[in-house]
């Protein structure tokens, strides 16, 4: 059976759930669904979700009417929430993976316990440019893992991902050569060597899947955002981005991984527009592609019972824009747009 997968940055989803829901979210989530209903994926990776176990099955209720159900890390007999503390995500935006019913008995979500073992440690040390002195970082949002049985006793795993640049509220300070001074620099280099080392942990654990199984099936998928001023950063003081770190090295074919959106048009490659303060961009001429699918050799050459063709990914424009019309900031479904990939039999 065919698969599609998508990711979904669901802006803000938590603030869906109230008890005497507005005009506006109504809207917002009929058209969240709506959108979901075009689109249609057998198994939907969101991010920005709702904080808690207890919170994402009232979101599937309320907004989806369960016509995607969260797999949880929750086991037979337990309160809703008991393992929260499990998922190891900080704040109240969290990873889910949302899947058709009928799918649930194949898929199972892996403990992040399971990851810090096979990559050796829960934290690890960071040297931020110029110091000596190291300091202890760790996952924000701790990559989630979606274990899917394809049959023929093979499974692929699905590795959502959130990584997120915290972003300054310095001021934005230049000298009187135009470069970048002061705090704001300070904090946004700070903050995007540290989500380089997570994406790099993201890697390890990837290199850890290739000595543990032949050929395995692993997708790498979410919202990587490096955050403003993407080229200013990368090419002036930091010279590698997120993307980059998880993908691996191209000239060990054998471990790099597919892009989704390798042969989609490159003027419909993008997911989201933000304004760019750092390069003084507006928001509307500032298209970005931040929500990635990322796909391992063997699921793209045909070594498992699915396999990736070409022309498998999309970005969901029409769907998206197709139930965002008459919508406005506080009405749209999200400021993200979909992103997803079709996985064929392989017969």
């Amino acid at each position: 059976m065919p698969l599609k997968i998508t990711n979904w940055n669901i802006e803000h989803a938590e603030k869906l759930l109230v008890n005497n829901p507005s005009a506006k979210i109504l809207d917002r989530r009929r058209r969240i669904l709506e959108t979901l209903e075009e689109i249609t994926p057998d198994i939907l990776c969101i991010q920005e979700g709702p904080d808690g176990e207890q919170t994402i099955e009232e979101f599937c209720t309320q907004v989806l009417n369960n016509e995607w159900i969260p797999v949880l890390l929750r086991q037979p007999g337990e309160p809703l929430g008991a393992r929260d503390s499990e998922y190891q995500m900080k704040g109240n935006q969290w990873v889910w993976f949302l899947v058709k019913p009928g799918l649930k008995n194949r898929c199972k979500l892996q403990s992040p316990t399971v990851w810090q073992s096979f990559v050796g440690a829960k934290t690890w040390t960071t040297f931020l440019w110029g110091e000596e002195t190291p300091t202890l970082h760790s996952h924000f949002r701790h990559p989630q893992v979606l274990l899917f049985d394809v049959g023929n006793g093979r499974q692929i795993e699905i590795i959502g991902v959130h990584l997120k640049s915290k972003i300054s509220l310095k001021p934005i300070l230049r000298d009187a050569n135009g470069n970048l001074t002061g705090e704001f620099l300070r904090e946004s280099l700070q903050a995007r060597i540290k989500l380089a080392t997570e994406a790099r942990n993201v890697r390890q654990y990837v290199e850890v899947k290739f000595k543990q199984v032949a050929n395995p099936g692993l997708i790498v998928m979410g919202d990587c955002n490096d955050g403003p001023g993407i080229d200013e950063f990368e090419n002036k003081y930091l010279f590698f981005d997120l993307i980059t770190n998880i993908q691996g090295d191209v000239l060990i074919s054998e471990k790099f991984f597919n892009h989704a959106l390798f042969d989609f048009p490159d003027d419909l490659s993008w997911s989201a527009k933000f304004a760019d303060k750092v390069l003084g961009i507006p928001e509307s001429q500032n298209p970005l592609l931040l929500d990635h699918i990322l796909l391992s050799q063997p699921l793209c050459r045909g070594d498992l019972p699915l396999q990736v063709n070409a022309h498998a990914g999309l970005v969901e424009h029409e769907a998206y824009e197709r139930h965002n019309v008459g919508a406005n900031s506080s009405t749209r479904s999200s400021d993200h747009r979909p992103v997803s990939c079709r996985l064929d039999d392989n017969p």
